[in-house]
């Protein structure tokens, strides 16, 4: 079952149809602690449910690789890694993880994924650290992005009302 709601539809539902045998959630470090998203709440519930789970989104569409050049710098000071690696392997280093699905675009990606899967390896607490710090980096900058959406908004009511204005008096701006 592919989900896509809050952890307490999902545990009614669970408990619903025990038949399920395994469910795909949104998941990864950005959405994990996400009130709106519930990724950890989401993920508690299929384990208590005893179910496997398929991650969607675990490089949240690209986004925790096209990282802001403070979140690209911390995980440049723990190696060569690419920053594709350390989503996917936050997400596989939970219990019960089925499959992930990573969204490879191109053969390097490809390349780059099986090379860190084959002996997979968990991340270490440097590397736990340092996906805390990009996180929160995230949440900073999607932060920004609201005020500036939010500042915006503000100003619709007076930008519409001058395009009526404009618009009732027949105004041309060529």
């Amino acid at each position: 079952m592919s989900f896509h709601d809050k952890a307490d539809v999902l545990d009614m539902i669970l408990t619903e149809n025990p038949d399920i045998e395994v469910v795909q959630i949104q998941f990864n470090y950005v959405d994990y602690e996400d009130p709106a998203i519930q990724s950890k709440a989401c993920y508690e519930v299929c384990r208590k449910h005893n179910k496997s789970v398929i991650v969607m989104e675990p490089v949240k569409g690209s986004n925790l690789v096209n990282l802001p050049k403070e979140a690209k710098a911390v995980y440049d000071k723990l190696g060569t890694m690419s920053y594709a690696s350390y989503a996917l392997r936050f997400a596989v280093g939970f219990d019960g993880m089925m499959m992930v699905l990573s969204g490879m675009s191109d053969m390097n990606q490809m390349k780059d994924n099986l090379s860190f899967m084959k002996d997979f390896q968990p991340l270490s607490l440097k590397e736990q650290e340092a996906v805390k710090q990009v996180t929160d980096f995230s949440i900073r900058s999607t932060f920004r992005f609201h005020i500036k959406f939010l500042r915006l908004v503000n100003h619709l009511p007076v930008l519409l009302a001058l395009f009526h204005f404009f618009h009732l008096q027949q105004v041309s701006f060529r």
